[in-house]
């Protein structure tokens, strides 16, 4: 099933791709040698392929929704990255892979921000700067909800709902209402898509955390009536297998195809 979604959108991510990748060699080198940028299976394609199939739903393949697709994926990647930073190094020991460290995580996080902003300017996208930097709070809001709740968190479903839609589900809800507004749809039905990434982005991050409780299935409603008020096209039932995929508890067969 996911070979053929992402077989769909195959050429577009592998152009989101590209662009992400020729980003990430500077003067001093990759950025892969200063902070760990792998990412499980799922994680460099499902946005991207989020934003480029919303897009496709109303027969827009501007090359600003590419745009959309990567600016969406350095936001996530730079939150990643200041997520996993140590909350700092044991005294009087220096970690021999800067990756580790502390130092050159933070600045790499820092630069693929300001990627982000520089590439909402280069596509003429600097409408979504507002929207998209909420999100960016919103995610950082969430990590120190996180950091500060570790051990409460897995006896407090509210909150854990909360952070995983603050960590998680925003950055989905803005990725399809982004895209809709960019290809032209109502302001109603960019609504229909927000409530249907909100819902996709709690599904994705539950499972992704381990949990296949009732929650899941409650969410995986939730997105499929926000589609059934959509008009019946293509992309509407690709839509819906991105949302079974990001539910099935092997998320392993979600991969790039690039």
């Amino acid at each position: 099933m996911s070979g053929t979604l992402f077989a769909t959108v195959k050429e577009e991510l592998q152009s989101v791709h590209q662009m992400i990748k020729e980003q990430l060699t500077i003067k001093a080198g990759h950025l892969g040698n200063y902070a760990h940028l792998e990412f499980a299976p799922p994680d460099p394609v499902i946005r991207p392929a989020l934003v480029i199939l919303v897009a496709r739903f109303y027969r827009c393949f501007s090359p600003r929704v590419l745009s959309l697709g990567a600016i969406i994926q350095f936001i996530f990647m730079a939150s990643q990255i200041h997520s996993r930073i140590p909350e700092g190094p044991e005294p009087g020991i220096e970690p021999q892979d800067p990756r580790d460290g502390t130092q050159f995580p933070v600045l790499v996080g820092d630069y693929l921000y300001g990627k982000f902003f520089t590439s909402l300017c280069d596509a003429n996208l600097v409408t979504y700067l507002r929207p998209l930097t909420e999100i960016i709070a919103l995610i950082h809001e969430g990590g120190i909800l996180h950091k500060r709740n570790l051990l409460a968190i897995t006896e407090n479903p509210e909150l854990f709902n909360e952070i995983v839609r603050l960590e998680n589900a925003e950055l989905m809800a803005g990725a399809a209402k982004l895209a809709a507004d960019l290809a032209g749809a109502s302001q109603w039905e960019q609504a229909c898509l927000q409530d249907f990434g909100l819902a996709l982005g709690m599904v994705y991050g539950l499972t992704r955390r381990g949990i296949y409780d009732q929650r899941v299935i409650k969410y995986s409603e939730t997105a499929l009536k926000a589609l059934e008020k959509l008009p019946e096209r293509p992309e509407k039932a690709l839509l819906e297998k991105l949302l079974r995929v990001s539910g099935s508890a092997d998320q392993s067969s979600i991969r790039m195809v690039v």
